[in-house]
């Protein structure tokens, strides 16, 4: 089935050309998803990277020469969009200027502490997870004003603000930080991963690492009250900051809701994941292709509403979309939104929005 085929018959013409257009200038996405580092400078509470074993084992030895021809060869294949995670990218900016000279699209997922070099034209994802002492525990150091001043007005970088349980006041406080440092403010949702659940669970004890704060009584994982109190500090920052905050209220409504994923009741995997569904290739530091569900397997499917994550899933679901004309105009904005947080502007005109 035709996804333009489908627009074109189940929607209105404006609706349409619209469509063609914007996807006229984003080109033809591939994206894979790259660990290009196995060390990070901090310690944020139940870490997605570290709070699991799906990244354990994976010994980071690779050449430069051997990173530079793994992306020359996952071009020559179609791939056109690096996501650069890991536990901290910016430890090692060689290697993402080796992605950069094959891959025209790349996102760079980092704490901001350390600045990345101008000639690295990849979109920067900057997460934040909180002001003053809340954001100071759950990193395990204060860093969110280092971070800030590093990319402040930088056209490549984009500040995250991962919702907790414990942050949710801070949203307009983050706002107001964005825009007063020319950063563009999106939102993310903590996503526990299945060995922070089960500490919970088991009401194991704080460590020094990846669960210092967290007990049966103090989870950072987020109920629906929690979420419908987030969308409320949403809406006011994007009513005082519109030009700053970055984010579809549409896609807020879809990430919260209560039946996100259908879970296999066996795997605990969810089948109708955006990653699964289009087949990205997730590759770990040492080179080797992801034998996990997903790019971040230690998050508990269930209660995955990480934003990349999300937004993917969100936006490989355009079948169904293309039913409602309503459906449509929502899914629409969430994609021009994706674009803008997500591609280079710089380096393609492809990329200008």
């Amino acid at each position: 089935m035709n996804s333009l085929s489908e627009l074109a018959s189940a929607t209105k013409h404006n609706d349409f050309a619209y469509f063609r257009e914007l996807n006229a200038r984003l080109g033809t996405l591939k994206a894979a998803n790259y660990d290009v580092a196995s060390k990070c400078n901090l310690r944020c509470e139940g870490c997605l990277f570290f709070e699991g074993e799906e990244n354990e084992g994976h010994e980071d030895s690779r050449s430069l020469a051997e990173w530079d021809a793994l992306f020359a060869a996952d071009a020559a294949r179609g791939v056109t969009l690096a996501y650069m995670a890991g536990a901290e990218p910016s430890l090692v900016p060689d290697r993402l200027r080796a992605a950069q000279k094959y891959i025209p699209h790349g996102i760079v997922f980092t704490n901001g502490t350390i600045r990345l070099p101008d000639d690295i034209f990849y979109r920067i994802h900057i997460s934040s997870w909180g002001v003053d002492e809340i954001g100071s525990s759950l990193r395990a150091g204060d860093v969110l004003t280092k971070a800030m001043n590093n990319y402040r007005d930088d056209p490549r970088a984009v500040c995250v603000f991962t919702i907790t349980s414990l942050n949710i006041n801070q949203i307009m406080i983050m706002a107001e930080l964005a825009n007063s440092h020319g950063l563009p403010l999106t939102f993310s949702y903590f996503s526990p991963t299945t060995r922070y659940l089960d500490k919970l669970e088991n009401k194991a004890d704080n460590d020094k690492a990846y669960f210092r704060i967290s007990s049966a009584t103090q989870s950072l994982a987020l109920t629906q009250a929690d979420f419908a109190h987030a969308r409320a500090e949403i809406v006011h920052a994007m009513l005082a900051y519109p030009e700053t905050v970055q984010y579809s209220l549409h896609y807020d409504d879809w990430v919260t809701g209560d039946k996100l994923y259908d879970i296999d009741p066996v795997t605990k995997i969810a089948r109708n994941c955006g990653f699964r569904v289009t087949k990205q290739v997730h590759v770990h530091v040492d080179h080797q292709p992801g034998k996990g569900k997903c790019c971040s397997s230690n998050i508990d499917c269930s209660n995955c509403r990480a934003y990349a994550m999300g937004q993917s899933t969100y936006l490989s679901r355009i079948r169904e979309a293309v039913r409602k004309p309503e459906e449509l105009a929502k899914w629409l904005e969430v994609r021009e939104i994706w674009a803008k947080l997500f591609l280079n502007a710089n380096n393609s005109a492809k990329a200008r929005l």
